[in-house]
């Protein structure tokens, strides 16, 4: 009642105020008449905070330089040639089609585009689709996109975006609060980089950017501006990271119809546990050549797609009747003919082959060496070696490629777009040496751009050489002036560029048996970059083979299913001081531990709002805050006693957990004592050139591993027979391969059906066992082999209460949730069992069951 009082006392005196004001003279105002123009300038701030910082924006600046200088475009991302005709009749013919055609259709999308879009996308997928609950239509990709972030990133979430990226997704990801963080494709080192495919991302980085606020990870493939399409394996290690962290993937698969060159694109909500994580964003104007249409759609689980409704439905609310209808029709013609030549989804891609490999020509026959795309609209090229008259003093400030591209306008005519512009600030300067050139454009186009390079490639070396050599000698036909070197394009024989020494005078005898010694040396090195790309390819399929006959051979030392359990935190609530609370935590992690528990599952049982269990841990011993202290101790028990000063820094939360007793797991290791396999933390020490890290494993000293890893992580360590090395392994390699249990982790989940649904298993829990005493006696039950098993216990209420409790459940008897539903202790003389107790009798219970499923464990393994 206080606060309305207040705001009440506030709206009295500014109403005294205008009253008081009102009574002035009206000579003391200061007339205004309709002629006259004044800049008013409020007192407090105009613009919101979430705008600051992001009002820059590459297209606004560069489509207007364009604009005034009237050059050639092969900046912006859009055709200059017509959609198909059967859309652009498809358009006409909605348009004439009576008064609905001009009026609101469905808010989240015209039933005939979801419908169509549904149908197509469910056969490529391989999943069944909900035209009206999987799929939101939206003012192109470009709001399909903002939607998700604003719907689903929430304060100091941290999104990790791959380099080079579609620039709106940086800004996206602060205005919602968010903070991006950035992981760069990069060249492999030691090839020659022809092509975007040699552009990689490497695992061991993105993995090291992933954090506990880490809520996203968005990709683009094929990329803008590289053109990389991303392979299966390379999107498997990207959804394996997201199922294993519980993160979201935002997939931009914009241009997944233009793919070149055999590259063949994959979508990732395809892959085993995506589905239920990834938003795939799609266009119709990269689809139809139809940009200006800006027709756009997210697809993905109900679950997620609800929450981008929610913004949509609040900001924009409604697309374009007309575009939809005309979309949809197309999508009914393309389904119809999928995969024969008369499909535009064949055709489009063939044309512009024709138009990649033109552009590509020409950047190679003055001098240019373009990084070839797999897919897309765009083709990237290294301009470095370049002289230009860069000494603008209004750019001076600026990146080398936003200097070299304003240059190019203005003094060449030609348009085009700097490639840092797609980088975050930590690794722009890294790729500020590329311009992107879009090559979907008519042939006169290309060629007026293709004149333009001409003109300027022979204006630059009759500068700096005098005149072209007499007719029958060769071509001179370098942009790169100052390099002696030789360039060879698809016709070695007639685009090579035999080049006047700077030291030699026009007319003067040019020693051509050097020239040609050099354009030998440089065809050897380029052979030599070949064979060691083919060698390379070679050594990394004889690799996978080799990780493919060991994983096919019977593996009888190590243990290769799984055991998680989970329970509500709302069992530290029935303690009643933070002394038996985290008492009660340490006897759960022993239960866990002396039945070898591989993953424990704190659910909350109440079905409370995800960011009751996600994000920072908060809660310290008041009741509601069960969840996140229970986690947190399992945590800190389960961690290595000389691991822990690293991983968890004082919290009240922990400050009873001295008086525990260990857990003393196997990876839980004394200084001396040896073992295979050692837990460690990559410590912050300096190592020389390709080198690996070191990590503190809890021995004397501390040894070096086979990779570089960003200081701060917790690794799996192999130990090697030289001394103080090792390799880094998955942490499941000393239990499916040395035999040893290895600990547990922990997991938080906002509701029991969020166990199920959130697990990091690809293929799921196979065996599934919920717990109760209106369960069917375990005497008589009988274990199958399984490879994932999840055991669920209840709360006070027992499981009835938390199926209630969830929303997005529709059953009411839990037990038909799970494969077996048991009674653990049957005949028990006392009228409850407190969960640690039941962790106790029930585990003890399953054990023998669990030996006898896996009597011959070299036959199941």
């Amino acid at each position: 009642m206080r606060t309305f009082s207040r705001r009440v006392s506030v709206y009295d005196q500014s109403l005294t105020r205008m009253i008081t004001n009102l009574a002035l003279p009206l000579s003391l105002f200061r007339p205004f008449s309709a002629g006259t123009h004044q800049k008013i300038i409020m007192a407090r701030r105009l613009h919101a905070r979430r705008t600051e910082g992001v009002d820059k924006n590459v297209w606004v600046e560069f489509t207007q330089l364009a604009a005034d200088y009237k050059a050639v475009n092969l900046g912006q991302g859009f055709p200059d040639f017509s959609p198909p005709h059967f859309v652009q009749e498809a358009f006409c013919k909605a348009v004439s089609g009576g008064p609905q055609m001009h009026q609101y259709t469905r808010a989240f999308g015209h039933p005939p585009l979801v419908k169509s879009l549904a149908k197509f996308f469910s056969r490529i997928m391989k999943h069944e689709i909900d035209p009206f609950e999987d799929i939101l239509v939206t003012v192109g990709a470009y709001q399909a996109l903002f939607s998700a972030f604003q719907a689903l990133i929430d304060q100091d979430d941290e999104v990790i975006i791959v380099e080079p990226f579609f620039d709106c997704y940086q800004p996206m990801v602060v205005m919602a609060g968010g903070k991006a963080v950035y992981v760069p494709l990069r060249p492999r080192e030691g090839d020659a980089v022809l092509s975007s495919a040699d552009w990689v991302l490497s695992a061991q980085e993105l993995s090291s950017k992933i954090t506990p606020h880490t809520k996203a990870i968005v990709i683009n493939t094929p990329n803008n501006p590289l053109g990389k399409v991303y392979k299966t394996e390379e999107l498997r290690m990207i959804a394996d990271l997201c199922i294993k962290h519980d993160l979201l993937c935002f997939s931009d698969e914009v241009y997944e119809w233009l793919t070149y060159d055999g590259a063949k694109h994959v979508k990732i909500a395809s892959l085993p546990g995506m589905w239920e994580r990834t938003i795939t964003v799609g266009s119709a104007g990269k689809t139809f050549s139809a940009t200006g249409w800006k027709v756009g759609w997210a697809i993905g689980s109900g679950n997620i797609i609800k929450h981008m409704k929610v913004i949509h439905q609040n900001s924009v609310y409604h697309c374009a009747t007309a575009a939809q209808e005309a979309v949809a029709q197309g999508f009914e013609r393309e389904y119809e003919l999928f995969g024969t030549p008369e499909s535009y989804f064949q055709q489009l891609p063939a044309m512009l082959h024709q138009k990649k490999k033109k552009l590509a020509s020409c950047l190679e026959s003055v001098g240019l060496r373009p990084i070839v795309p797999e897919g897309g609209y765009f083709m990237i090229t290294d301009v470095s070696s370049i002289k230009a008259d860069l000494n603008d003093q209004n750019t001076t400030d600026e990146s080398y490629d936003f200097r070299f591209v304003k240059w190019l306008i203005k003094e060449k005519g030609l348009a085009t777009i700097p490639v840092s512009a797609f980088y975050g600030p930590e690794h722009s300067k890294e790729f500020d040496k590329y311009i992107r050139f879009c090559f979907v454009k008519e042939d006169s186009t290309l060629d007026a751009a293709e004149a333009i390079l001409r003109k300027w490639s022979q204006k630059e070396l009759h500068k700096d050489y005098g005149p072209p050599p007499p007719l029958g000698g060769p071509k001179v036909t370098n942009l790169y002036p100052e390099v002696n070197k030789l360039h060879a394009s698809n016709n070695m024989s007639t685009s090579v560029a035999f080049k006047r020494p700077a030291s030699t005078q026009p007319g003067e005898k040019v020693n051509w048996k050097k020239r040609k010694a050099e354009l030998k040396e440089y065809k050897r090195r380029r052979k030599e970059a070949k064979v060691l790309k083919r060698l390379e390819k070679q050594k990394q399929q004889e690799a996978a083979e080799k990780e493919k006959k060991q994983e096919s051979t019977p593996n009888t030392r190590g243990r290769a299913y799984t055991v998680s359990i989970a329970l509500p935190g709302s069992v530290l609530d029935n303690a009643q001081s933070p002394e038996l609370r985290t008492y009660l935590a340490g006897q759960i992690a022993r239960a866990c531990v002396v039945f070898s528990v591989d993953e424990v599952i704190v659910f909350d049982e109440q079905g409370e709002d995800v960011k009751s269990v996600e994000g920072e841990f908060t809660g310290v011993g008041k009741r509601g805050h069960g969840c996140l202290q229970l986690a947190r101790i399992l945590q800190y028990l389960e961690c290595p006693q000389y691991l822990r000063k690293v991983f968890f820094p004082k919290h009240k939360d922990l400050q009873y957990a001295g008086l525990l007793n260990p857990l003393d797991s196997p990876h839980h290791m004394r200084t001396d004592e040896e073992s295979e396999y050692r837990e460690g933390v990559v410590v912050n020490r300096p190592t020389k050139e390709r080198k690996g890290s070191f990590v503190d494993c809890g021995m004397r000293k501390e040894v070096q591993i086979d990779k570089q890893l960003q200081p701060g992580l917790r690794v799996t360590v192999r130990l090697t027979k030289k001394q103080n090395q090792g390799v880094v392994v998955a942490p499941h390699v000393p239990r499916t391969e040395g035999g040893l249990y290895w600990g547990y982790t922990v997991r938080l989940a906002s509701c029991l059906s969020a166990v199920f649904t959130e697990g990091p298993y690809k293929e799921g829990y196979d065996l599934t066992i919920g717990t109760s005493e209106r369960g069917s006696n375990v005497d008589q039950a009988t274990l199958s082999s399984f490879k994932h098993l999840l055991v669920v216990f209840g709360g006070l209420q027992g499981l009835e209460a938390s199926v209630d409790a969830d929303h997005n459940l529709e059953v009411t008897d839990p037990s038909v949730l799970f494969d077996l539903y048991l009674n653990m202790c049957p005949g028990q003389g006392s009228r409850t069992i407190r969960t640690e107790e039941a962790i106790l009798i029930s585990m003890a219970g399953l054990r023998p069951k669990i030996t006898a499923a896996f009597s011959d464990v070299s036959k199941t393994s």
